[in-house]
Parts: C-alpha cells; sequence; structure tokens
C-alpha cells in the first residue's frame, strides 16, 4: 500500500494528496459494496454536490475529476484498498488467536505475582465473612498467599458440581 501512494497524484501537493487519500481510504471503506466505477461516480457525484453549495470537501478536485490520469489513479487506490481490506480479513482468525493466547499469558502471569504475595486485610476480612455467611469452614491462611484466598473465596461463592447429577428442570 506504501509504495502504491508514492506513484498514485503525482501532480497534487504533499498536503492535498494525504488528505485525499485519507478521504478516500474511508470512504471506499464506506461504500465497499460498490464496484470501483460506482464508487467514483458516487465520489464525483459528491464532489460535484458539495461544491455547487460552495462547501467541497477539496477545492482542488473538481478541475481534476474528468482528467483521466486521475480516474486511473483513482481505480488503481480503491483496488488496492480493497485488496488491503480482504487481507485484514483473511488475518482476522489469526490475530484473534493471538489475542486468546496474550489473555491466557497475562492470567498466568498474574496468578504466579498473586501466588508470591501476602493476602491484603480486606481480602482476609472479605473471606472471613463469605465464610461464615455459607457456613464453611475456614481454612489456615497464616500461610495462604493473595492467590489462594481468591480461589478459596471463588469455591464458596461459585461451588463447583462435584456429585454429577443432573439439576436441571425439564
Amino acid at each position: 500500500m506504501f509504495y502504491i501512494k508514492q506513484n498514485l497524484f503525482l501532480y497534487l501537493t504533499p498536503r492535498q494528496k494525504s488528505q485525499l487519500l485519507s478521504f478516500l481510504k474511508s470512504f471506499v471503506k464506506k461504500h465497499s459494496n460498490l464496484s470501483t466505477e460506482d464508487i467514483f461516480d458516487k465520489f464525483a457525484e459528491e464532489e460535484y454536490y458539495y461544491f455547487e453549495i460552495n462547501n467541497p470537501h477539496f477545492e482542488f478536485i473538481i478541475e481534476y475529476l474528468e482528467n483521466e490520469e486521475f480516474i486511473r489513479d483513482f481505480k488503481v487506490f480503491t483496488k488496492s484498498v480493497f485488496d488491503e481490506m480482504k487481507y485484514k480479513e483473511l488475518q482476522k482468525p489469526i490475530i484473534e488467536a493471538q489475542k486468546a493466547k496474550a489473555k491466557e499469558f497475562r492470567k498466568k502471569a498474574q496468578d504466579f505475582k498473586m501466588s508470591k504475595m501476602k493476602p491484603t486485610k480486606k481480602q482476609l476480612y472479605y473471606y472471613e465473612k463469605v465464610a461464615k455467611a455459607h457456613g464453611v469452614q475456614m481454612q489456615d491462611v497464616s500461610n495462604a498467599s493473595r492467590l489462594d484466598l481468591r480461589n478459596w473465596i471463588m469455591e464458596i461463592i461459585d461451588p463447583k458440581e462435584e456429585t454429577g447429577e443432573d439439576t436441571s428442570f425439564d
């Protein structure tokens, strides 16, 4: 994409080119259900409309809308945006898998860190209150870590189904 941008719209100033390419990229993504020719027609139609009401997006673009070189550059850029969108769509499952692995890694790192830290007074107090409220016998907290207390609290609040009986209502 970067190399394509360097070779397109060479007759515009760098600032004009930057503004136009940024706008075109979002415009093409917005109208991605249309063909390249239809997108160009819609773009030209909008620019002429905004020019007629004296509020153009790009004042410099009106003179280029009939230029064959501009139309060719527009179509090349549109095709490159479509290719980029297709590439990102193909990469989506890989990126999601990477995010899941990173999330799992962060959880393991947090658990390891918590296993090395002493529990806070608040955590000890909360464990005591939850154990009493649910009628569960408290475990020895003298050598417990934050991770241990968190796990014990979660076991009390969300007990695992160990009986194997079907408790669903049919």
